[in-house]
Order: C-alpha cells, then sequence, then structure tokens
C-alpha cells in the first residue's frame, strides 16, 4: 500500500511538475507578446514643406485700425484652398486671433478683409493691437501642403 501511495504521489508531482512549466511558458510567451502590442507605436509627423518664394505675402492695415487686408500674390498653380491664422497681443483683451480658410479657382491672387475684433448680433468689439502680428498661411492643392509664417509690425 506505501509502494502503491508512492506511485500516485510521484504521478501527481509529475504531473504538477509538467502543469506548471507548460504554463509558464504559455505566461511567458503572453507577457512578450503583450508587452509588444502595449507599447505605444510612435508617429512621426513629417514637417510641411514651406512655400515657394515666388509667393509674396502682406498685411495691411486699415486707417481706422479696425481691419487688415491680407494679401497674397503668385499663388502657385493647383491650389484649391489657402488656410489663414493671425495672432495678436491686444491692450485689454491678452491674445486674439483671426482664423479662416479661402476656397482657391485657380486665381493667382486674392485679397480677404479681416476684422480684428469679435461682431456678434451686428455690434463688433474691436482689438487695440499692442505689437505684431503673426501669420501662418496653409496652402493645400494638387501638390500637398505648405506652409507660409512672417510676424509683421503695423
Amino acid at each position: 500500500m506505501n509502494k502503491q501511495k508512492m506511485i500516485i504521489g510521484g504521478v501527481i508531482l509529475l504531473s504538477v511538475v509538467v502543469l506548471a512549466v507548460f504554463l509558464g511558458k504559455v505566461f511567458v510567451k503572453s507577457q512578450k507578446s503583450g508587452t509588444e502590442s502595449i507599447l505605444p507605436t510612435e508617429v512621426v509627423e513629417k514637417p510641411i514643406p514651406t512655400i515657394d518664394s515666388s509667393v509674396n505675402v502682406s498685411l495691411t492695415k486699415s486707417a481706422d485700425g479696425k481691419e487688415i487686408s491680407l494679401i497674397v500674390a503668385g499663388i502657385p498653380k493647383g491650389t484649391k484652398s489657402v488656410d489663414y491664422e493671425l495672432s495678436y497681443d491686444t491692450e485689454k483683451q491678452g491674445i486674439q486671433g483671426v482664423i479662416g480658410t479661402i476656397k482657391i479657382d485657380g486665381e493667382k491672387s486674392l485679397e480677404k478683409q479681416l476684422t480684428l475684433g469679435t461682431c456678434s448680433s451686428g455690434t463688433c468689439v474691436y482689438h487695440k493691437v499692442t505689437g505684431p502680428i503673426k501669420l501662418n498661411l496653409r496652402f493645400s492643392g494638387e501638390y500637398g501642403e505648405k506652409t507660409f509664417e512672417k510676424e509683421v509690425s503695423l
């Protein structure tokens, strides 16, 4: 009987060891694959190229200082739109800005009047700009995207 208990105990012990080795391998394998899958993948964004120097951009302030004209000449062939972003510091409201998109349909130049302030329900609050205006343009078209940046003191 003792011999029979030893054989049964040995079989149970061997089964436990085999099961532990098997579960250990499965655990290690899942840890390796889990580690690989939870690591963040690094997304590398390519910088957007700068627009060609043949494009001329200027800002002109109105006499009363309430509006500004954005003038772009030499728009590249194939341009579909120009996104604009102007940011500036003001006397009382802190940093403010103007954003928008201009659709292009074959034009070689554009002029856009922009209000330096906010208007709602027919009432406008104009900003008193104190310092340079930062201008960012993004040209989009058949060629992809290109940018233009400039800081203008008016």
